[in-house]
């Protein structure tokens, strides 16, 4: 063998031994009827509540449930350390993303639920669009976010990914 291909073959088989290793511990299950009794408790109220924050080895993963009632639109963010995948259950709403957060000022209880997180404006998103049921968004960590216009109530779960452990564990 070359010493290239030697070297790659060397660094797939420690690659591998790393991935192959297995815990012992069990999986985080969330019942639906805990999932069903939290959305209930949010629904009508501007608020949500985090089922479950776990460590998974090279992160903590955390998965929320979100209410906004129609017209409730709320102000850009960014999260720090955590990127977020959101899945629409109900409702819907205009999502804008991306651009330039000046004034940029520290959230009020960040840590605990999303990890350090800012709040300020963005003159500019570079993209703003309508979000329905069945919809599933991808927010990076560092991306500023929010919804500009809620046409009607909106529900949905939210997987937070936090690969620096700054989120509490629940």
């Amino acid at each position: 063998m070359t010493r290239a291909i030697l070297k790659l073959f060397v660094a797939l088989l420690m690659f591998s031994a790393t991935t192959l290793a297995q815990t012992n511990d069990a999986a985080a299950i969330i019942p639906n009827s805990e999932v069903q009794s939290t959305t209930a408790s949010i629904q009508s109220k501007d608020k949500g509540a985090t089922l479950r924050t776990v460590d998974v080895g090279n992160a903590n993963v955390g998965v929320a449930i979100r209410h906004r009632p129609k017209g409730t639109p709320d102000g850009p963010v960014i999260h720090l350390k955590v990127s977020e995948v959101y899945f629409i259950t109900a409702g819907s709403a205009t999502l804008a993303t991306g651009g330039t957060m000046e004034d940029q000022k520290p959230m009020a209880g960040g840590g605990d639920n999303t990890g350090p997180s800012v709040r300020g404006a963005v003159a500019k998103p570079n993209d703003v669009r309508p979000v329905k049921v069945g919809d599933v968004i991808i927010i990076p960590k560092g991306m500023p976010h929010w919804f500009t216009d809620i046409t009607e109530d909106l529900t949905y779960t939210v997987v937070r990914v936090d690969p620096e452990k700054s989120m509490a564990l629940k």
